[in-house]
C-alpha cells in the first residue's frame, strides 16, 4: 500500500491493537485494543487511563506498536511503530 493510501486508511475510524513490551509475560507483548486518533502526516495519539497498565508499559517501553484493520473482507490493515515522543497524562 503506497504511503498515502497507508495514511488515509490509519486515519479512519478503526479500533486499533496496541502492543507493548511487556516483562511481566517472558518474551509476549501485552496486545489491547484501544481507541486512537491520527492525521495524515501528523503522529498517532492513543487515548488510556494514566493508570492503566498500558499506560505504565508504555511509559517504561518509551515506545509501542499499532496495527488498524478492517473489520470486512476484503481485509485490510495497517501497522506502525515508534517511540513514545509526547505523554500528556490526564485523569480518565
Amino acid at each position: 500500500m503506497p504511503t498515502g493510501e497507508r495514511e488515509r486508511f490509519l486515519a479512519g475510524p478503526h479500533v486499533g491493537v496496541l502492543g507493548v513490551a511487556d516483562p511481566r509475560g517472558g518474551s509476549a507483548p501485552l496486545l489491547a485494543p484501544v481507541w486512537y486518533r491520527y492525521e495524515p502526516g501528523g503522529e498517532v495519539v492513543v487515548q488510556t487511563g494514566r493508570e492503566s497498565v498500558k499506560a505504565r508499559l508504555i511509559r517504561q517501553a518509551g515506545r509501542f506498536s499499532l496495527c488498524a484493520q478492517e473489520e470486512t473482507p476484503p481485509y485490510r490493515y495497517v501497522s506502525v511503530e515508534g517511540p513514545v515522543t509526547t505523554l500528556s497524562l490526564i485523569h480518565i
